[in-house]
């Protein structure tokens, strides 16, 4: 059994692949990269393809490349917003 665990997938009519990590949506692949990662499914062990094809491979670390993929805050990495400092009104 790999390491890998908790991946699921999905193919679209439109030839895009939705890769799922415990019922959330972590990568989404369209064109070449969705032909090469289904080309892996089929060649191997689908977990692995799927934490390669995510990042999760053990490595360490999230998703890189994207400040708002996977791996990272809701809202980016906090690069555009830095920390602002609010007070109270008082009186």
């Amino acid at each position: 059994m790999s390491g890998a665990e908790g991946f699921d997938y999905r193919t679209r009519t439109n030839g895009e692949v939705h890769i799922f990590h415990h019922g959330k949506l972590a990568k989404m692949l369209r064109e070449r990269p969705a032909e090469d990662f289904l080309a892996a499914v089929k060649d191997g062990d689908a977990q692995e393809a799927m934490a390669a094809a995510v990042g999760n491979d053990g490595q360490g670390g999230g998703v890189q490349g994207s400040a708002t993929g996977p791996g990272t805050h809701l809202h980016g990495n906090g690069a555009a917003h830095p920390h602002q400092e609010f007070r109270r009104k008082s009186g």
